[in-house]
């Protein structure tokens, strides 16, 4: 413990000073939900092979985050069999079960061949969606989001005949509408989330739950085509501008919602400070930990230095564990007698996406917990900067000697948030009052 500082209130034998924990920040990596690494597996939904030919790769095992690639195109000319979605239910219950959240790509296309694997009717595509609604409510809060709208090459929205803005509007709004907005949606680059929004015909709540995926991340100039090479005055408000002006645009807009993809090497390749710069302007928190592989060996090859805690470690770890949100509490005091004040800062490249409940426990000599809710959201808590928490104290009388701690959980996942002081701990100790 450190020394207490100015921080006496109560009146006689009853005085209580507050001596505060240290907080060093730990480099280590926190495993917390919704951010991360994640690997990526592929399931033929017209071809099911049962529950146990299910696995889980090796090397994922401590990372939180799956993408479920789902190749619906067997059904390009009908809907769903009741077989096909009892197995779409089997596999998200089989990474549920594994304590996995999941990102799901369903995509009629997984050859690159766009247009040709997908239905002929926009009609089709709706019924699909609404046929796998059902299950993407059942399993929400085990869902990070959802990417794409079900059409395009490998369900990333180029090469396909619905990408025109009527049509994007229309599968977005049933997607939207078939899972009760239970979770995050995103569109292939932000030109296509702009087009979506800026349509009278869009469903008002897109705007609240709507994401951007990026899987040519540093791959060319453009990401292969995520951005434009016009200026935002030339092109206009629904083209692709140029990367610079994009990046601004996303560091703006997509703030508390889900942002992520896959890293590709260009020439020349993304050293892990520019990706860094460029990811936390994106506001990403999650990343492909296998593909591609060069680009992401280029980065394990790389050593950081001159960066304190993370001097020594490689590239990829750094980038890793400041993918998402990551909270560090820097400070606790005393800011009135009674009001303790908690300065902490989100250093990772993004905010939290769930809600999440904040607690300050006071855990007294006989091991009795006392519980109070503190009153602040930490989706608020915004990357690169400090959040100032308020909570206030019993009276001196109902505290003696009792060591208060601190503990963030998402309310409806029920995971629990670790803070950067404590890699391993559920709750961190913030100090203690005698």
């Amino acid at each position: 413990m450190q020394k207490a500082g100015n921080t006496v209130w109560g009146e006689g034998k009853k005085k209580v000073r507050f001596y505060k924990a240290d907080l060093p920040e730990t480099s280590e990596p926190l495993h917390n939900p919704g951010c991360g690494w994640y690997h990526i597996y592929h399931f033929c939904v017209g071809q099911p092979c049962g529950q146990e030919g299910f696995y889980l790769d090796a090397g994922s095992e401590d990372e939180q985050l799956v993408l479920l690639f789902m190749d619906i195109g067997d059904f390009r000319e009908q809907e769903f069999s009741e077989d096909a979605l009892a197995y779409v239910e089997s596999i998200l219950n089989f990474f549920r079960e594994r304590g996995k959240q999941m990102i799901l790509r369903f995509a009629y296309d997984a050859e690159g061949k766009g247009a040709g694997n997908e239905p002929q009717s926009i009609s089709l595509v709706k019924r699909h969606m609404e046929q796998l609604g059902g299950i993407v409510k059942l399993h929400a809060a085990d869902i990070l989001l959802m990417q794409g709208i079900f059409v395009g090459s490998w369900g990333e929205m180029h090469g396909s005949r619905f990408l025109y803005q009527s049509a994007m509007v229309e599968l977005a709004n049933a997607l939207y509408q078939s899972t009760g907005g239970s979770c995050y949606l995103a569109v292939r680059t932000p030109a296509q989330w702009r087009s979506i929004l800026a349509s009278p015909a869009a469903e008002p709540e897109l705007e609240k739950i709507l994401a951007v995926f990026n899987d040519g991340m540093f791959g060319s100039s453009t990401d292969l085509g995520t951005y434009g090479a016009g200026s935002r005055q030339e092109i206009g408000e629904l083209g692709s501008w140029n990367r610079d002006e994009e990046l601004c645009w996303q560091n703006e807009t997509l703030r508390r919602r889900p942002n992520g993809g896959e890293a590709l090497r260009g020439n020349p390749p993304a050293g892990y400070e520019q990706a860094a710069e460029e990811m936390a302007k994106m506001h990403a928190g999650y990343l492909n930990s296998v593909y591609d592989p060069a680009q992401l060996g280029y980065w394990k090859e790389e050593i950081v230095k001159g960066r304190g805690i993370w001097n020594g470690l490689s590239g990829y770890a750094y980038i890793g564990r400041h993918l998402g949100y990551r909270f560090v509490v820097c400070n606790v005091r005393l800011v009135k007698k009674t009001v303790l004040g908690i300065t902490v800062k989100n250093c990772g490249f993004a905010e939290l996406c769930e809600e999440a409940e904040c607690v300050l426990l006071l855990e007294k000599g006989d091991g009795t917990i006392r519980r109070q809710l503190i009153d602040t959201d930490a989706r608020n808590w915004e990357s690169g900067k400090q959040a100032l928490l308020r909570a206030g104290l019993p009276q001196a009388q109902d505290l003696k000697r009792c060591r208060l701690f601190l503990q963030l959980k998402g309310k409806r996942s029920g995971r629990i948030i670790r803070f950067a002081n404590g890699a391993g701990c559920e709750r961190i100790l913030l100090g203690e009052l005698r």
